[in-house]
């Protein structure tokens, strides 16, 4: 008996069997499941259907170059097809051709680079275009952006992929729609877009408003979040908020750098503020590392920081219990430091200059090895597409205004294949920017909730007004 190629390897959950079907049927496509429900294999299994139904022959998966393994193993575990990596020495690869795939997967990165080859082979094959982590692409002013919007009506099916698609605000899915169906949803106009959604600092955030942008997206999404799904029978996540009080001379040092910062804004009015926006996150994120580790922006600096007393603490309890941790800082000199505190754990570390190799073989040796017991981890290298489920609790030293930094990277851990209940720790600095910074990241969450359709309802107002950003500082 002839053996069936595109025969799946691996049964789906029933969640992903609807999501499948819903991906198999449609042209285009954007699936927005809660990330850690397996969205990579869901379109594995729909594309294989389409290939045996022969509405296409073939797909080009776009994803971070962090993530090209990953794919490469997906499509290995749930299908028989072949599958090529676009990558490496040019020269070479035009010389002995491409080869025939039913997969290939290159990453953000190359896609200037390779922008021809990618055409052609949309050119002459009936191929589906698959954009992994679609909120890559929320910039629609940037080169990669614009490189996917040339070759949007080349493929025979477009599909984003994103757990995560309002990265930080409303404004960021004006792009992927648009790489979906050229202004269908939200409009050719992103200037326009912008000036009715973009709820910047003053601006209130209407909830009219956000209910339109949830209307369209719930008519040709599909999203899921682990609560709706009880036959997964997912483990519990729980955030702990763990307090901690600064240290003296780190107090010091945080009450010289606000009252400069204070004097800076104090006298800008309202549009200032907004036009000056990015500067002013920027020096709030110097008060962040001055909460972190004042060594940071410090070298003279000598206390023991109060969150490195606190996560001393919490290591030490955790250890005691056989259980594995991940740290994550948003500033790459804590983990070198902390790689150094905590060397009898074995800690191993991803960060982004990181060889892929190096990368890869921290996380198989925590997920694999017992005596790996901390991984250091910064959010925006490791957030996304990678399981670490060896550890059930995440630390996060710091935090950031990244709202996909935080929600991707706390999922690292609470995921399908995880068998245990899941701890978030969140060390926060009293009466500093960190309790803003918890109060932010909350307000984006959700609005985002409500947009994606994760709630049904939240609370008007601002995300940061002068006044507040003066009794922050003040």
């Amino acid at each position: 008996m002839k053996k069936n190629k595109f025969k799946i390897k691996t049964n789906p959950f029933a969640h992903q069997s609807i999501a499948i079907d819903f991906v198999e049927k449609e042209d285009v496509v954007s699936l927005f499941d809660e990330q850690g429900l397996g969205k990579t294999k869901i379109v594995i299994d729909a594309l294989c259907k389409n290939f045996a139904e022969k509405k296409l022959n073939g797909a080009i998966v776009v994803c971070k170059k962090t993530l090209i393994k990953n794919w490469l193993e997906e499509i290995e575990k749930h299908s028989n097809l072949s599958c090529t990596e676009i990558t490496g020495n040019r020269k070479t690869r035009q010389r002995k051709g491409l080869g025939f795939s039913y997969f290939y997967i290159i990453g953000y990165e190359s896609l200037i680079r390779e922008n021809k080859m990618i055409e052609e082979l949309l050119k002459i094959r009936k191929m589906a275009l698959v954009l992994d982590e679609s909120h890559k692409i929320k910039n629609p002013e940037a080169k990669i952006t614009l490189q996917l919007f040339k070759l949007a009506n080349l493929p025979g099916k477009k599909i984003i992929l994103s757990g995560t698609p309002i990265a930080n605000k409303p404004i960021d899915l004006w792009a992927q729609f648009f790489f979906l169906d050229d202004g269908k949803t939200f409009g050719k106009d992103f200037k326009k877009f912008k000036k009715e959604f973009d709820f910047d600092l003053k601006k209130e955030v209407n909830q009219s408003k956000l209910k339109v942008l949830k209307e369209k997206i719930e008519k040709i999404s599909l999203r899921r979040t682990k609560g709706e799904l009880p036959e997964l029978d997912l483990p519990s996540k729980k955030i702990i908020n763990v307090p901690v009080i600064l240290e003296k001379d780190q107090k010091e040092m945080y009450k010289r750098l606000k009252e400069k910062l204070f004097l800076e804004i104090k006298d800008l009015n309202g549009n200032e503020i907004i036009l000056k926006a990015e500067e002013i996150f920027v020096k709030l994120l110097r008060l962040i590392q001055i909460t972190s580790n004042p060594y940071l922006i410090d070298k003279a600096y000598d206390e023991v920081p109060a969150k490195f007393k606190a996560l001393d603490q919490l290591i030490l309890n955790l250890t005691k219990k056989k259980q594995k941790v991940i740290i994550w800082t948003s500033f790459i000199e804590n983990i070198s430091i902390l790689r150094k505190r905590y060397s009898k754990f074995n800690p191993v570390m991803i960060y982004g200059k990181m060889t892929m190799e190096k990368r890869n073989a921290s996380v198989k040796k925590f997920q694999n090895y017992p005596e790996y017991k901390i991984l250091l981890a910064n959010p925006a290298a490791a957030r996304e597409g990678l399981t670490l489920t060896a550890a059930s609790n995440a630390i996060y030293l710091d935090r950031n205004f990244n709202l996909v930094d935080f929600m991707q990277s706390q999922d690292r851990i609470h995921r399908i294949s995880q068998k245990k209940n899941c701890f978030i720790h969140l060390l926060v600095a009293k009466d500093t920017i960190d309790e803003y910074v918890d109060y932010l990241l909350k307000r984006k969450e959700e609005i985002a909730k409500y947009i994606q359709g994760d709630i049904t309802s939240y609370k008007e107002g601002n995300l940061l007004s002068k006044e507040e950003l003066v009794e922050l500082l003040g």
